[in-house]
């Protein structure tokens, strides 16, 4: 069967030019094999591709898959995978994060709920920053180093500022072996003294457990790093990060965090904007549901 997949620069900064991070988007009638949306993902080589079947009016499943293996939830390519729909509102079903509500304003802006945020804490702070290659002295103590998820966990790593943030050094393969033993993603290292002045934060991210070394724009992680923020105090709601600059990719994710009168935090929201710019189509031989 051939699997036709369009390719999107998603959470761009700026809509119509170059940025964001790269997401495939196959609308599909069934899902085929989990072998088959592998082998399409492989051949893709974004960090991730999203696989999108319409279950009944309004609502949409949804499987994502990098090109190592399948992951629960990915937030730049749920925003790829919604903005070529018409406005209105969505439940998009996943593989195990349950529903979660997906919308679409008239100007093509995709908001993106995510579940409310589990914290734990790192449990060997000097390994993370043996990893990313810093001196202790580049790491911001006014939050702390937490394993933060809101669909998909990651280690939150605050640094003084973005200077110190873009000459970290990250060794990839300590980066793999942490997040293994502590089951998360990848490393998000962030600094609340950005280089632009409209950002709330600016971030790095680096995932590779699956295959990802450095992503340009990561929609999940910046729902969790809002709510760690909100949760410590260190910033309000709504919220923008900014992300790839260093990679030349400029990337920007906005972010609503909702809390109750007693500070828990209720809801999670990330936004942002895509832009298609190519597809191809993808021949595999497994054709099993």
């Amino acid at each position: 069967m051939e699997i036709a997949v369009a390719h999107y620069n998603s959470l761009v900064a700026t809509p119509g030019t170059t940025g964001g991070n790269k997401a495939g988007v196959a609308t599909l009638e069934a899902f085929p094999s989990p072998a088959a949306m592998q082998a399409v993902a492989a051949a893709v080589g974004f960090s991730e591709t999203a696989f999108v079947v319409a279950v009944r009016p309004g609502v949409v499943a949804v499987r994502f898959f990098t090109p190592e293996g399948e992951v629960d939830l990915c937030g730049h390519a749920t925003v790829a995978a919604f903005s070529s729909m018409p406005p209105g509102a969505y439940t998009m079903e996943t593989s195990t994060q349950g529903a979660l509500n997906v919308s679409v304003d008239a100007d093509g802006r995709v908001y993106m709920a995510q579940v409310p945020p589990i914290f734990r804490p790192v449990p060997d702070v000097a390994a993370v920053i043996d990893a990313l290659g810093l001196d202790a002295a580049a790491i911001d103590a006014t939050v702390p180093m937490t394993i933060v998820s809101t669909g998909l966990p990651d280690i939150f790593v605050p640094i003084v500022s973005a200077d110190a943030l873009h000459a970290m050094r990250p060794d990839m393969a300590k980066i793999a072996t942490l997040s293994t033993a502590w089951d998360t993603i990848g490393l998000h290292a962030f600094t609340l003294a950005p280089s632009e002045a409209e950002a709330t934060a600016e971030c790095r991210n680096f995932a590779p457990r699956f295959g990802i070394d450095e992503e340009a724009a990561t929609g999940t992680s910046s729902g969790a790093l809002g709510a760690l923020l909100v949760h410590h105090g260190r910033a309000t709601s709504p919220m923008v990060f900014s992300q790839g600059r260093g990679m030349g990719l400029p990337s920007r994710i906005g972010c609503h965090i909702a809390t109750q009168p007693n500070g828990t935090i209720s809801e999670v929201q990330i936004n942002g904007v895509a832009d298609m710019c190519g597809g191809q189509v993808v021949a595999v031989s497994d054709t099993a549901t």
